[in-house]
Protein backbone atom coordinates (compact mmCIF):
# COMPACT_ATOMS: atom_id res chain seq x y z
CA UNK A 1 0.00 0.00 0.00
CA UNK A 2 1.42 3.49 -1.17
CA UNK A 3 2.17 6.12 1.78
CA UNK A 4 -1.49 8.07 2.41
CA UNK A 5 -0.45 11.84 0.83
CA UNK A 6 -2.97 14.23 1.97
CA UNK A 7 -3.00 16.53 -1.13
CA UNK A 8 -2.77 13.81 -3.50
CA UNK A 9 -5.45 11.85 -1.46
CA UNK A 10 -7.88 14.75 -1.63
CA UNK A 11 -7.06 15.65 -5.53
CA UNK A 12 -7.94 11.73 -6.36
CA UNK A 13 -11.06 12.45 -4.28
CA UNK A 14 -12.08 15.60 -5.85
CA UNK A 15 -11.77 14.00 -9.35
CA UNK A 16 -13.80 11.09 -8.30
CA UNK A 17 -17.06 13.16 -7.26
CA UNK A 18 -16.93 14.99 -10.53
CA UNK A 19 -18.31 11.19 -11.67
CA UNK A 20 -21.11 11.66 -9.25
CA UNK A 21 -23.96 11.91 -11.61
CA UNK A 22 -22.19 8.87 -13.80
CA UNK A 23 -22.57 5.86 -11.54
CA UNK A 24 -21.43 3.13 -13.55
CA UNK A 25 -18.32 5.77 -14.34
CA UNK A 26 -17.88 6.41 -10.32
CA UNK A 27 -17.96 2.59 -9.13
CA UNK A 28 -15.24 2.19 -11.74
CA UNK A 29 -13.04 4.86 -11.07
CA UNK A 30 -13.68 3.94 -6.91
CA UNK A 31 -12.34 0.75 -7.56
CA UNK A 32 -9.23 1.95 -8.96
CA UNK A 33 -8.70 4.37 -6.30
CA UNK A 34 -9.97 1.51 -3.54
CA UNK A 35 -7.24 -0.97 -5.13
CA UNK A 36 -4.42 1.29 -5.12
CA UNK A 37 -4.69 2.09 -1.60
CA UNK A 38 -5.12 -1.52 -1.04
CA UNK A 39 -2.74 -2.97 2.04
CA UNK A 40 -1.30 -6.15 0.71
CA UNK A 41 0.87 -6.37 2.99
CA UNK A 42 -2.23 -8.53 5.06
CA UNK A 43 -2.36 -12.07 4.23
CA UNK A 44 -5.34 -14.08 3.56
CA UNK A 45 -4.34 -16.40 6.15
CA UNK A 46 -3.78 -14.05 8.86
CA UNK A 47 -7.10 -12.52 8.38
CA UNK A 48 -9.56 -15.82 8.46
CA UNK A 49 -12.71 -13.56 6.68
CA UNK A 50 -15.66 -13.12 8.62
CA UNK A 51 -16.86 -10.97 6.34
CA UNK A 52 -19.66 -11.89 3.54
CA UNK A 53 -18.43 -8.79 1.57
CA UNK A 54 -14.84 -8.93 -0.13
CA UNK A 55 -12.35 -5.75 0.84
CA UNK A 56 -10.09 -3.99 -0.56
CA UNK A 57 -8.41 -3.29 2.94
CA UNK A 58 -9.22 0.27 2.41
CA UNK A 59 -7.55 2.86 4.99
CA UNK A 60 -10.14 4.69 6.92
CA UNK A 61 -8.77 7.94 6.01
CA UNK A 62 -9.00 6.90 2.29
CA UNK A 63 -13.01 6.78 3.13
CA UNK A 64 -13.41 9.39 4.76
CA UNK A 65 -11.93 11.97 2.45
CA UNK A 66 -14.34 10.12 0.05
CA UNK A 67 -17.12 10.64 1.78
CA UNK A 68 -16.54 14.55 2.45
CA UNK A 69 -16.69 14.89 -1.01
CA UNK A 70 -19.74 13.12 -1.39
CA UNK A 71 -21.75 14.82 1.56
CA UNK A 72 -22.12 17.92 -0.43
CA UNK A 73 -23.54 16.34 -3.25
CA UNK A 74 -25.81 13.81 -1.76
CA UNK A 75 -27.34 17.40 -0.43
CA UNK A 76 -28.10 19.21 -3.36
CA UNK A 77 -28.20 16.35 -5.71
CA UNK A 78 -30.49 13.83 -3.87
CA UNK A 79 -31.90 12.04 -6.64
CA UNK A 80 -28.45 11.48 -8.31
CA UNK A 81 -27.32 10.06 -5.12
CA UNK A 82 -30.39 7.68 -4.53
CA UNK A 83 -29.14 6.47 -7.83
CA UNK A 84 -25.54 6.17 -6.81
CA UNK A 85 -26.31 4.25 -4.08
CA UNK A 86 -28.46 1.70 -5.83
CA UNK A 87 -24.70 0.78 -7.74
CA UNK A 88 -22.43 1.19 -4.95
CA UNK A 89 -24.46 -1.27 -3.10
CA UNK A 90 -24.82 -3.73 -6.35
CA UNK A 91 -21.54 -3.77 -6.19
CA UNK A 92 -21.25 -5.92 -3.26
CA UNK A 93 -17.40 -5.22 -1.87
CA UNK A 94 -17.43 -3.56 2.01
CA UNK A 95 -15.91 -0.49 1.11
CA UNK A 96 -19.02 0.53 -1.78
CA UNK A 97 -21.39 -0.76 0.52
CA UNK A 98 -20.67 1.74 3.61
CA UNK A 99 -20.31 4.47 0.75
CA UNK A 100 -23.92 3.21 -0.07
CA UNK A 101 -25.23 3.62 3.33
CA UNK A 102 -23.27 7.19 3.88
CA UNK A 103 -25.00 8.33 0.80
CA UNK A 104 -28.32 7.25 2.23
CA UNK A 105 -27.74 9.35 5.92
CA UNK A 106 -27.11 12.11 3.62
CA UNK A 107 -29.98 12.93 1.59
CA UNK A 108 -32.03 15.94 2.90
CA UNK A 109 -34.59 13.99 5.18
CA UNK A 110 -37.45 15.76 3.39
CA UNK A 111 -35.98 13.55 0.08
CA UNK A 112 -35.24 10.13 1.64
CA UNK A 113 -38.25 8.56 1.93
CA UNK A 114 -38.01 6.90 -1.78
CA UNK A 115 -34.30 5.82 -0.81
CA UNK A 116 -34.92 4.32 2.77
CA UNK A 117 -37.47 1.87 0.93
CA UNK A 118 -33.93 -0.04 0.25
CA UNK A 119 -33.28 -0.75 3.73
CA UNK A 120 -34.99 -3.46 4.95
CA UNK A 121 -33.96 -5.19 1.31
CA UNK A 122 -30.24 -4.59 2.33
CA UNK A 123 -30.63 -5.74 6.13
CA UNK A 124 -31.67 -8.80 5.29
CA UNK A 125 -29.01 -9.05 2.59
CA UNK A 126 -26.22 -8.34 5.01
CA UNK A 127 -24.96 -10.85 7.05
CA UNK A 128 -21.73 -8.33 7.28
CA UNK A 129 -21.88 -6.95 10.79
CA UNK A 130 -19.96 -3.47 9.74
CA UNK A 131 -22.61 -3.05 6.66
CA UNK A 132 -25.53 -3.78 8.96
CA UNK A 133 -24.13 -1.41 11.70
CA UNK A 134 -23.70 1.07 8.84
CA UNK A 135 -27.57 0.96 7.74
CA UNK A 136 -29.30 1.01 10.93
CA UNK A 137 -26.49 4.27 12.11
CA UNK A 138 -25.18 5.74 9.22
CA UNK A 139 -27.91 5.71 6.85
CA UNK A 140 -30.97 6.94 9.05
CA UNK A 141 -28.30 9.94 10.72
CA UNK A 142 -30.41 12.43 8.61
CA UNK A 143 -34.08 11.03 9.05
CA UNK A 144 -33.30 10.37 12.89
CA UNK A 145 -32.08 14.07 13.81
CA UNK A 146 -34.70 15.99 11.32
CA UNK A 147 -37.95 13.88 11.44
CA UNK A 148 -37.65 12.12 14.50
CA UNK A 149 -41.85 10.81 14.03
CA UNK A 150 -41.42 8.84 10.91
CA UNK A 151 -37.82 7.76 12.01
CA UNK A 152 -40.16 6.21 15.12
CA UNK A 153 -42.46 4.90 12.91
CA UNK A 154 -40.16 3.14 10.62
CA UNK A 155 -38.61 1.65 14.25
CA UNK A 156 -42.40 0.85 15.63
CA UNK A 157 -42.83 -0.96 12.53
CA UNK A 158 -39.60 -3.12 13.38
CA UNK A 159 -40.27 -3.59 17.13
CA UNK A 160 -43.94 -4.57 16.86
CA UNK A 161 -42.40 -7.79 14.20
CA UNK A 162 -42.44 -11.33 15.20
CA UNK A 163 -39.43 -11.89 13.40
CA UNK A 164 -36.53 -11.43 16.08
CA UNK A 165 -34.09 -10.17 12.97
CA UNK A 166 -36.28 -6.97 12.44
CA UNK A 167 -36.47 -6.43 16.40
CA UNK A 168 -32.67 -6.35 16.56
CA UNK A 169 -32.93 -3.62 13.97
CA UNK A 170 -34.84 -1.80 15.55
CA UNK A 171 -33.20 -2.08 19.20
CA UNK A 172 -29.80 -1.58 17.08
CA UNK A 173 -30.88 1.65 15.39
CA UNK A 174 -32.23 2.90 18.42
CA UNK A 175 -28.83 2.88 20.06
CA UNK A 176 -27.31 6.59 18.17
CA UNK A 177 -30.69 8.30 19.42
CA UNK A 178 -30.04 7.00 22.95
CA UNK A 179 -26.43 8.34 22.91
CA UNK A 180 -27.61 11.93 21.50
CA UNK A 181 -26.74 14.15 24.97
CA UNK A 182 -30.13 16.06 23.59
CA UNK A 183 -32.16 13.03 23.29
CA UNK A 184 -35.03 13.22 26.24
CA UNK A 185 -37.96 11.40 24.73
CA UNK A 186 -38.14 8.66 26.64
CA UNK A 187 -41.67 7.71 26.99
CA UNK A 188 -41.70 7.00 23.15
CA UNK A 189 -38.96 5.00 23.07
CA UNK A 190 -39.99 2.90 25.68
CA UNK A 191 -43.78 3.05 23.73
CA UNK A 192 -42.05 1.32 20.50
CA UNK A 193 -39.85 -1.03 22.68
CA UNK A 194 -42.54 -2.61 24.51
CA UNK A 195 -43.94 -4.91 22.00
CA UNK A 196 -40.38 -6.56 21.23
CA UNK A 197 -39.93 -6.38 25.25
CA UNK A 198 -42.78 -8.76 25.76
CA UNK A 199 -41.32 -11.41 22.76
CA UNK A 200 -37.87 -10.97 24.34
CA UNK A 201 -36.03 -14.47 23.16
CA UNK A 202 -32.16 -15.07 22.74
CA UNK A 203 -31.81 -13.97 19.55
CA UNK A 204 -33.06 -10.31 20.53
CA UNK A 205 -31.27 -10.57 24.34
CA UNK A 206 -27.78 -9.24 23.63
CA UNK A 207 -29.46 -6.06 21.13
CA UNK A 208 -31.93 -5.16 24.16
CA UNK A 209 -28.83 -5.51 26.85
CA UNK A 210 -27.12 -3.06 25.02
CA UNK A 211 -30.45 -1.04 24.91
CA UNK A 212 -30.98 -1.27 28.19
CA UNK A 213 -27.29 0.21 29.24
CA UNK A 214 -28.22 3.40 26.64
CA UNK A 215 -31.53 4.02 28.40
CA UNK A 216 -29.87 3.79 32.30
CA UNK A 217 -27.34 6.73 30.68
CA UNK A 218 -30.41 8.44 30.16
CA UNK A 219 -32.13 8.09 33.07
CA UNK A 220 -31.59 5.53 35.28
CA UNK A 221 -35.28 5.75 37.05
CA UNK A 222 -37.34 5.67 34.31
CA UNK A 223 -35.51 2.77 32.67
CA UNK A 224 -36.31 0.68 36.47
CA UNK A 225 -39.86 2.20 36.15
CA UNK A 226 -40.45 0.70 32.60
CA UNK A 227 -39.21 -2.35 33.16
CA UNK A 228 -41.19 -3.07 36.49
CA UNK A 229 -44.24 -2.29 34.03
CA UNK A 230 -43.38 -4.47 31.82
CA UNK A 231 -42.38 -7.05 34.47
CA UNK A 232 -46.07 -6.64 36.00
CA UNK A 233 -47.93 -7.05 33.22
CA UNK A 234 -48.05 -11.09 32.88
CA UNK A 235 -44.41 -11.40 31.48
CA UNK A 236 -43.95 -15.00 29.86
CA UNK A 237 -41.23 -17.40 31.39
CA UNK A 238 -39.00 -16.82 28.66
CA UNK A 239 -38.61 -13.16 29.04
CA UNK A 240 -38.35 -13.52 32.79
CA UNK A 241 -35.86 -16.09 32.00
CA UNK A 242 -33.55 -14.28 29.73
CA UNK A 243 -33.90 -11.23 32.13
CA UNK A 244 -32.18 -13.07 34.82
CA UNK A 245 -29.76 -14.81 32.30
CA UNK A 246 -28.99 -10.51 31.48
CA UNK A 247 -28.17 -9.58 34.98
CA UNK A 248 -24.70 -9.88 34.92
CA UNK A 249 -24.00 -7.59 31.98
CA UNK A 250 -25.88 -4.82 33.86
CA UNK A 251 -24.28 -2.01 35.44
CA UNK A 252 -24.78 -2.62 39.30
CA UNK A 253 -27.16 -0.26 39.94
CA UNK A 254 -29.19 -1.46 37.22
CA UNK A 255 -28.31 -4.94 37.99
CA UNK A 256 -29.90 -4.48 41.67
CA UNK A 257 -33.20 -2.51 40.73
CA UNK A 258 -34.26 -5.79 37.95
CA UNK A 259 -33.18 -7.76 40.71
CA UNK A 260 -35.53 -6.23 43.24
CA UNK A 261 -38.40 -6.17 40.33
CA UNK A 262 -37.76 -9.98 39.79
CA UNK A 263 -38.18 -10.50 43.12
CA UNK A 264 -41.56 -9.23 43.78
CA UNK A 265 -42.92 -10.91 40.74
CA UNK A 266 -41.94 -14.03 41.99
CA UNK A 267 -43.43 -13.26 45.12
CA UNK A 268 -46.93 -12.41 43.52
CA UNK A 269 -46.82 -15.03 40.97
CA UNK A 270 -46.23 -17.50 44.74
CA UNK A 271 -49.67 -16.38 45.65
CA UNK A 272 -51.83 -17.58 42.97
Amino acid sequence: MPAIELARLKTQAARLADKFGEPEVFLHDLNELLDHYTNRTIRTTQTIQRLAAPTYHTPRPVLRQIEGELAVLAENQPAKAVTLSKVLWKAGSLESRLLAAYLLGNIPSDQAGPALTSLPGWLVKSTDKEIQTALLTTALTRLRREKPDEFFLLLEGWLDSPQPAQQVWGMQALIPLLQDPHFENLPAVFRILGPAIKRLAPATQLEFQACLGALERVSLTETVAFLREIVSKAPSPIMLRILRRMLPGLSPKLQEALREILRTQDNQASLF
